[in-house]
């Protein structure tokens, strides 16, 4: 597929996408996130897991890993917990695999606090899974960060578990 194209329909891609951002923003996920499969097709889901232990990656194959690409975070936290650091790795090593590959690491946040601070905590959030990615060997031209602070809940919800889902970097493949 010539260059042309492919910018046509990821522009087409981008703008549908956001369209239905706009008409679905609080509609209930259940913590997931679809994304692009590393490989180049298809799309595959990642997320939460099951019950409030959604975070441990402690038995997953390394597949397993690659897959997750959604990472959680304290409460007005911008580390990362270690727990998610192997399914970064993984998708480090990925990258590094895939020299011309690209992500987009989404940050967000609870909707707890002002809508500015929210942009600057999902952002540092996003940095903070960039930096791990780099620390592995990752090219920066491969990493875009964004934030939407809380302009796009992962659950509808005022309840504990609801915040937990919100407070996440999802990293998603733009180009393999």
């Amino acid at each position: 597929m010539k260059l042309k194209e492919s910018i046509k329909i990821m522009l087409v891609t981008c703008s549908l996408v956001a369209l239905a951002a706009c008409s679905s923003m609080h509609k209930h996920d259940n913590g997931s996130a679809d994304v692009a499969d590393a490989s180049g097709g298809g799309a595959q889901t990642s997320g939460a897991g099951e019950g409030d232990n959604f975070a441990d990656t402690s038995n997953l194959s390394p597949e397993q890993l690659l897959a997750r690409r959604t990472y959680y975070f304290e409460y007005d936290k911008s580390e990362v917990r270690d727990a998610e650091k192997a399914a970064i790795f993984a998708n480090a090593d990925n990258l590094v695999a895939h020299p011309r590959a690209k992500v987009l690491l989404e940050g967000h946040t609870d909707p707890r606090g002002s809508r500015e601070y929210n942009i600057a905590l999902g952002e540092r959030r996003a940095k903070a899974v960039e930096d791990l990615l780099k620390s592995k060997g990752v090219n920066p031209s491969q990493i875009r960060v964004i934030s939407y602070g809380a302009e796009r809940l992962a659950v509808p919800g005022h309840e504990e578990g609801d915040y937990q889902r919100d407070r996440r970097v999802v990293l998603v493949y733009l180009q393999h």
